[in-house]
C-alpha cells in the first residue's frame, strides 16, 4: 500500500512540475509579444519565478497566482525590470519599469 501512495505522490509532483513549465512557457510568450510590440529587447532570454501563492482573484474566486520577473532594454545600454503576473494560464498583468525611448 505504501508503494502505491508513494507512486501517487510522485505522479502528482511530476504533474505539478509539468503544468508549471507550461504556464512559464505561456508567460514567456506573452513577455516576448509585449517586448516586440513595445520595440524592446528581452535580455537573457528568460523569465524567473519570483513568487507563488493562492489568493482570490477580482471575482472572489480562489486561484493559484505566479509572479515572474524579467529584464529588458530599450537602448542596449540600460537594463530595466519587468514583471508578469499569471493566474493559471491567464495573463493578469505585465508591468514594465519606466524606460528610455530611442
Amino acid at each position: 500500500m505504501s508503494k502505491v501512495i508513494f507512486l501517487l505522490v510522485l505522479s502528482l509532483l511530476g504533474y505539478l512540475w509539468w503544468r508549471g513549465q507550461q504556464i512559464k512557457d505561456k508567460a514567456y510568450q506573452a513577455v516576448l509579444t509585449r517586448c516586440y510590440k513595445s520595440d524592446l529587447e528581452l535580455l537573457d532570454g528568460t523569465i524567473a519565478l519570483q513568487k507563488q501563492r493562492l489568493q482570490k482573484d477580482k471575482n472572489g474566486v480562489w486561484r493559484w497566482f505566479r509572479d515572474y520577473q524579467f529584464e529588458f532594454t530599450s537602448t542596449r545600454e540600460h537594463r530595466y525590470k519587468g514583471y508578469i503576473k499569471m493566474a493559471g494560464f491567464h495573463v493578469v498583468d505585465i508591468h514594465l519599469e519606466p524606460f528610455h525611448i530611442n
